[in-house]
C-alpha cells in the first residue's frame, strides 16, 4: 500500500485500556485526512509516537522546542481529559507541517498498523443488535461486513489459541468461510452447506482446554460436518468486539437457516474494486502486532508490550433522581438527586469478571429506563430489574443480597422469567410497566395495569412477566420492536404493522377514540401506504416512523439503487405542540409531520418524551448532506433548552456544535420527561432540558463527561455507546476493554 501524505491530522481521542496483570497502556486515536479529502484512522501507542519524537527532534527545531506529553500528564488527575487530548493534538498539529515530510513519519503513518476507512457506526447499531431475526436487508449488510477480513481468536485441539483473519466467500461449491494460516499455500474453509447450528459460549471440548470465562460473552462455536464423516466437528472462536460477535453469529445463523439461500453473490464492479482495496489494506496488518509499535523503552517501562484489545463487556453508570433506588446507587437513596455519574453494581448478579479478581461490576447489553425504575438484559439474555416496587414485584425469592425495603429495590436483581431459556431482544419501560421482546418475537409484560397497558386482557396488576397475545392477518408474523410510555404501549410486527394498547386518553392509542384498550389494537396505516420502522411514546402521545424503498432508475435505464423514503406520524395529547403539526390540537389519528416527511430528509430515530418529541434526520438536498442533525420540537424547556422558551408546534434543527464550533453528528437519542439525552458519533453526551440531577426546573445545554467519576474504573475511557432515558434519571453503558498479550 502507498504511503499516505496527510495535508490535515487530529486527535479525536485516546483511551487507557487494562492490560493482563493490571498494567496499562494508552492508545491514541488519529485522524489523517489527504488533499483529495480522503479520510483514514490510524491507532498508535504512546511509545511509537515517544520514539518517533526521539528521532525527528534530531533535525527539527520545533519539534524539539515542543514540550512532548509525559505519561505522568496524561494520566494525571490534575487536568480533564479533554485538555490532555489537545496537548497531544497540538503536537500533531507540528508533524503535519512539516515539509517535506520526513520519509519515516510517513511510513509511520502509513504502513503495518491498524489503518483502515471509518466506519461509522450505525452501521451496525442501525440493525437491531439486541435481536437474531434482522430483516433482509440488514442480512445484505451483514454479509458485505462478513465479507471483509475480521480478527478472531481461534481456539484449537492443540496448542496455544491464535489470531485469524476470517471472511465470508463465494466458492465454486458454494458459499463458505475461509481464515489465513501462517501455514503456505493452505487457506482452510467450511462451506455453508455443512454447517449444522451456531452455540454461543464456551461449551465445546475445544473451548473446555482453555476456558476464558471473562470472555463467554464474546464466544461462539460453528458446529459442522467434514466430507464422508458424521462426527460433528467444531470451530471455536472469540470476537474482539460484540459488534463482531454480533455481525458473524446472526450471519451464520441466517445462513445455516436458510442453506445459504438469499445471500447475495452478484457483486457490482464499484464493490468488487472496494472488497479489493479492503483486502490490500488488511494484508498490511502485521499480524503479531496491531500497532506496529518497536520494543519499550526506558521512559515507559510500566507499559503493556503489545495487545490485542477484547472489549469485554459494558459497564452500567446511572445519576438523577434516586427516590425509589431506581439509580442502582443504594448511597444516594433518599437524596433529591444523584449528581455523578456512578458505576451499577450488585451483589444479587452472577457477575461477569472481565478478568479482575473480586470483580462487582456485570455485564450489562441492553437498558431501559421508567418513570421510576430501571430494567437490562446482561450478556447472557437474563432480566434485571431496580427501582419502584410496583414493578419490582417479580424479584427472584433468593435475590442475593440485593437492598430491599418496602418491596421497593435498590440494586439490580434477577426478575422471575417465564421465558428463561429464550434469549430477550429488547425491553421498554413505562411509567410503572416493562415490556419484554424476546428473540422468537414473543412479548412479555409486567407491572401496574390499571388501564390495560400490559396487554393482557383485563386489568390486573402482574408482578412476574404475562405473555401478550397479539393478531395478525399473516400467521408467520412476529414483533421486532416494542415501545412503552407513561401508561400505554406499541409494538411492530415484522410486516411493519403497528399495535397499541392502554390508555387512550386525548387520543393517544391512534385509533379514532379515547376509549383504553386492554389487548394490543392494529393502528390503521392503510392510506400512507408505508409499513412502520420505529416508534416511540410520550406521556399521552406516540410518534412512528414510516418507511419505503423505491428502485432508482440510472441513466443507463436499468434498474439501480434503492432509494429510501421516511415518513413521521403523530397523534394523541397536543397541548404543547409535541405533534409537530403546526397547532395545539389533540389528534386521535395519525398525522403526517410534514415538515420532517420531506426535503430530503430521512428520519433516523424518533423519541417521545413526556411533551416533547427528538429526532435524529439525515438529509441530502442536490450536493449537500447532512447526517445525524437533531430536530426537536413540543415543551420549550425541553425543546429548545432555554428558560422561559415559548412551545414549539413546528419541527426546527437544534444546533449542536463542539469546540471550534464543528458540528456535531448525532448518533442516538433518549427522551426523559422534561429533557434529551444526546449521545454523537464519538461516543459523547449532551443533555438539553432539565437537569435531572437536581430541582431547580431551569433548563440546560450542558456535555456530560464520564471522565468526571468519583471513583476511575480501571478499562474505561469515557466512550459511552448506549443510553436510555427515566422520567427523571439517565443509565448509560460503556465499553471496557482488557488486553490478551500472552496470547500473541
Amino acid at each position: 500500500m502507498a504511503t499516505v501524505t496527510p495535508s490535515r491530522m487530529n486527535v479525536p481521542s485516546y483511551q487507557e485500556v487494562i492490560g493482563e496483570g493490571g498494567a496499562m497502556f494508552t492508545v491514541f486515536v488519529v485522524e489523517l485526512e489527504t488533499a483529495d479529502g480522503n479520510r483514514q484512522f490510524i491507532q498508535r501507542r504512546y511509545n511509537a509516537f515517544l520514539n518517533m519524537h526521539k528521532e525527528l527532534k534530531k533535525d527539527y527545531p520545533q519539534i524539539a522546542s515542543f514540550n512532548f506529553p509525559t505519561k505522568a500528564f496524561l494520566r494525571g488527575a490534575s487536568s480533564t481529559k479533554e485538555y490532555r487530548r489537545e496537548q497531544f493534538d497540538q503536537y500533531v498539529q507540528l508533524l503535519v507541517g512539516l515539509s517535506p515530510m520526513p520519509e519515516g513519519l510517513r511510513e509511520f503513518l502509513s504502513n503495518t498498523g491498524k489503518v483502515q476507512q471509518a466506519l461509522h457506526k450505525s452501521t451496525l447499531r442501525n440493525i437491531v443488535r439486541m435481536q437474531n431475526r434482522p430483516a433482509e436487508s440488514d442480512i445484505k449488510t451483514i454479509n458485505q461486513l462478513m465479507s471483509k477480513p475480521t480478527m478472531f481468536l481461534k481456539f484449537g485441539r492443540r496448542g496455544e489459541p491464535h489470531w485469524r483473519k476470517f471472511s465470508l466467500i463465494c466458492a465454486s461449491g458454494g458459499w463458505a468461510i475461509k481464515w489465513e494460516t501462517k501455514k503456505k499455500g493452505k487457506t482452510p474453509e467450511i462451506k455453508i452447506l455443512s454447517m449444522k447450528e451456531v452455540r454461543f459460549g464456551q461449551h465445546s471440548a475445544v473451548f473446555a482446554r482453555k476456558k476464558m470465562p471473562h470472555l463467554n460473552s464474546l464466544s461462539f462455536s460453528v458446529f459442522y460436518t467434514l466430507p464422508n464423516k458424521k462426527e460433528l466437528e467444531t470451530l471455536d472462536l472469540i470476537a474482539k468486539h460484540p459488534d463482531d460477535f454480533f455481525v458473524w453469529t446472526v450471519g451464520l445463523k441466517h445462513a445455516i437457516d436458510n442453506g445459504g439461500i438469499g445471500m447475495d453473490s452478484e457483486t457490482s464492479e464499484w464493490q468488487r474494486q472496494e472488497e479489493q482495496a479492503e483486502k490490500d489494506l488488511m494484508e498490511e496488518i502485521d499480524d503479531f502486532d496491531i500497532f506496529g509499535d518497536d520494543e519499550h523503552n526506558d521512559d515507559d517501562h510500566e507499559e503493556e508490550e503489545d495487545d490485542r484489545l477484547i472489549t469485554t463487556g459494558n459497564v452500567m453508570f446511572s445519576w438523577g433522581f434516586n427516590g425509589w433506588g431506581q439509580c442502582g446507587v443504594v448511597e444516594t437513596i433518599g437524596r433529591d438527586g444523584h449528581l455523578m455519574p456512578s458505576q451499577v453494581t450488585s451483589s444479587a448478579c452472577r457477575l461477569v469478571d472481565h478478568g479482575e479478581e473480586n470483580s462487582d461490576g456485570f455485564d450489562i447489553q441492553n437498558i431501559a429506563c421508567g418513570g421510576n425504575f430501571t430494567v437490562a438484559v446482561d450478556s447472557r439474555m437474563k432480566a434485571y430489574i431496580w427501582g419502584h416496587g410496583s414493578v419490582c414485584g417479580g424479584v427472584a425469592d433468593k435475590h442475593g443480597g440485593s437492598v430491599r425495603r418496602n418491596d421497593h429495590v435498590f440494586q439490580p436483581s434477577p426478575l422471575k422469567q417465564p421465558f428463561r431459556n429464550v434469549p430477550i431482544a429488547m425491553v421498554a419501560a413505562g411509567d410503572q410497566h416493562a415490556l419484554f421482546l424476546t428473540q422468537k418475537g414473543e412479548v412479555f409484560a409486567c407491572g401496574v395495569n390499571d388501564v390495560g397497558q400490559l396487554g393482557t386482557g383485563d386489568l390486573n396488576d402482574r408482578s412476574a412477566p404475562q405473555q401478550v397475545e397479539f393478531e395478525s392477518s399473516q400467521s408467520d408474523s412476529t414483533i421486532k420492536v416494542v415501545a412503552a410510555g407513561h401508561s400505554t404501549s406499541a409494538a411492530i410486527n415484522s410486516q411493519g404493522q403497528l399495535f397499541t394498547w392502554g390508555c387512550g386518553m386525548f387520543g393517544g392509542l391512534g385509533l379514532g377514540d379515547e376509549e383504553n384498550r386492554e389487548q394490543p389494537q392494529s393502528v390503521s396505516m392503510r392510506e400512507f401506504g408505508m409499513e412502520v420502522k420505529d416508534v416511540s411514546c410520550g406521556q399521552h402521545h406516540m410518534a412512528a416512523i414510516l418507511v419505503s424503498t423505491m428502485d432508482v432508475q440510472k441513466s443507463t435505464g436499468t434498474s439501480g439503487e434503492k432509494k429510501i423514503n421516511t415518513k413521521v406520524c403523530t397523534w394523541g395529547w397536543n397541548g404543547c405542540g409535541q405533534l409537530g403539526l403546526g397547532d395545539f390540537v389533540d389528534r386521535s389519528t395519525p398525522q403526517t409531520v410534514e415538515v420532517i416527511s420531506s426535503g430530503g430528509k430521512i428520519v433516523e430515530q424518533i423519541v417521545c418524551g413526556a411533551a416533547h418529541c427528538a429526532a435524529v434526520v439525515n438529509i441530502t438536498m442536490g450536493e449537500l448532506e447532512i447526517q445525524g442533525q437533531l430536530w426537536t420540537w413540543g415543551n420549550g424547556v425541553a425543546a429548545m433548552a432555554t428558560e422561559g422558551a415559548t412551545h414549539a408546534e413546528i419541527p426546527r434543527p437544534f444546533h449542536l456544535t463542539k469546540k471550534g464550533h464543528e458540528s456535531i453528528e448525532v448518533f442516538r437519542i433518549a427522551a426523559g420527561d422534561n429533557f434529551t439525552l444526546v449521545l454523537d458519533d464519538e461516543g459523547g453526551l449532551m443533555l438539553l432540558g432539565v437537569n435531572p440531577n437536581n430541582n431547580s426546573g431551569k433548563p440546560v445545554n450542558m456535555g456530560l463527561d464520564l471522565e468526571k467519576l468519583e471513583k476511575s474504573i480501571a478499562g474505561v475511557d469515557g466512550i459511552v455507546t448506549e443510553i436510555a432515558a427515566g422520567g427523571r434519571h439517565i443509565s448509560v453503558l460503556a465499553p471496557k476493554r482488557f488486553a490478551y498479550s500472552s496470547l500473541l
